[in-house]
């Protein structure tokens, strides 16, 4: 039996919605991003400066945010495509502890690719990302 969750074939039909991803970001998932990228701006590591700067904690980066929501697509495409491009706007802070909420729908579609529109909303409802998108192309037969 397949995983509901697993994009079957490719293309997908335009339409198509990918399963609801639910991830709550987590300190500890910012402090090891930062690690990672390098980025070590105190707006992501230390509460009382972000509070300072006149946010309500420390945020998420925003391409944590980004590759969190591309990585849920890249996973129900499974092993038919590969996000070949993505793009968004940051329209608002991820703070620290905050539920991501994403929902996709493809609407456009072809024989070699596929464009998903991303909504991702944080738990107040606001936009975290605007205008998000993640572009697929199927995986070429070896």
């Amino acid at each position: 039996m397949s995983d509901p969750t697993v994009l079957s074939r490719f293309p997908p039909e335009v339409g198509d919605e990918p399963p609801e991803q639910r991830r709550v970001v987590t300190q500890q998932v910012i402090s090891a991003y930062a690690e990672a990228s390098g980025d070590q701006n105190p707006i992501h590591l230390d509460p009382e400066f972000a509070r300072t700067a006149g946010l309500p904690a420390t945020i998420a980066h925003g391409l944590l945010t980004l590759g969190t929501v591309c990585a849920g697509i890249e996973s129900w495409a499974g092993e038919h495509a590969w996000a070949s491009r993505v793009s968004c706007r940051f329209s608002a802070p991820v703070p620290a502890g905050e539920e991501l909420r994403c929902r996709a729908v493809v609407t456009a579609a072809d024989a070699e690719s596929a464009t998903v529109e991303l909504q991702v909303l944080v738990s107040t409802g606001e936009r975290a990302l605007t205008r998000a998108r993640v572009e697929l192309r199927a995986l070429s037969e070896l």
